[in-house]
């Protein structure tokens, strides 16, 4: 039976953003019981994606001035290179020349990839996390659970989970820091001491993280406090998307690297 809060006789006021900030780790449902019942606020989702932003461009500028973890994402983004090359070349797509001059061209270009990848992902993918989730539940509450909600309110319920991927990252940067290793994180890949992005269970690993299932489960909440549904119902929709996800990523990327 879907779950209808009762309408408030008199109009609820927002919560302060501390509140919010506060509410999100620990009385979620609460928090998003207030921004159902209150007028859309932009601040919902502009306030958590800017601190994401902020927290990003912290986390870009230690990893690319500390010189291990700076020199491992180089490596990386070589080898990688290097392995692509070598399949166009097998494929008949690229002759060893041209294959010669793309490596030419990409170690001019030096260590400023990763560099540019890095800062470039900071800015804007707080806002990809807000937009991209936040349409695809509003589909799935369209569509599925046959809810009319605006897309905005919907995009506030994702924009405040962006708090505790702020906190993940900095637990992130922290481990990558104390452990020497671009590839720690609060994931199950924290346990593999030679970590491959060639292995699929590796990369798979690395998706089942801590911080990951908190934010879907408070996703859920949300959303079912939004929809006023059952939060079973939307709690199971919201993690077979994440796995159908976590799939197509995982063993489409090892598809492409053939």
């Amino acid at each position: 039976m879907d779950a209808t809060p009762a309408s408030p006789t008199e109009a609820v006021k927002p919560l302060s953003f501390t509140d919010k900030l506060v509410g999100v780790f620990s009385s979620p449902g609460e928090l998003y019981e207030n921004v159902r019942q209150t007028p859309p606020t932009n601040s919902n989702w502009v306030i958590p994606t800017l601190i994401l932003v902020v927290v990003g461009l912290a986390m870009a500028y230690v990893l690319t001035t500390n010189p291990t973890l700076s020199d491992q994402m180089s490596r990386i983004a070589s080898e990688q290179m290097e392995k692509g090359l070598q399949k166009q070349i097998a494929a008949g797509k690229l002759t060893q020349e041209q294959a010669n001059q793309a490596r030419d061209n990409m170690q001019s270009f030096g260590t400023k990839g990763p560099i540019i990848f890095s800062y470039v992902s900071a800015v804007l993918g707080p806002f990809v996390l807000v937009f991209i989730p936040g349409l695809v539940y509003w589909l799935l509450g369209k569509w599925v659970m046959k809810v009319s909600v605006p897309f905005m309110k919907v995009a506030e319920v994702v924009g405040l989970t962006l708090l505790i991927v702020s906190l993940e990252t900095i637990v992130t940067l922290i481990l990558q820091i104390g452990m020497n290793s671009v590839f720690a994180s609060p994931s199950l890949a924290i346990f593999i001491s030679n970590f491959s992005v060639d292995n699929t269970m590796h990369s798979l690993a690395a998706k089942i993280n801590i911080f990951t299932i908190w934010t879907l489960l408070v996703t859920s909440i949300g959303l079912a406090r939004l929809f006023m549904k059952d939060m079973p119902k939307v709690l199971v929709l919201v993690f077979a998307l994440w796995i159908l996800w976590t799939v197509i990523t995982v063993f489409g990327s090892a598809a492409l690297r053939g």
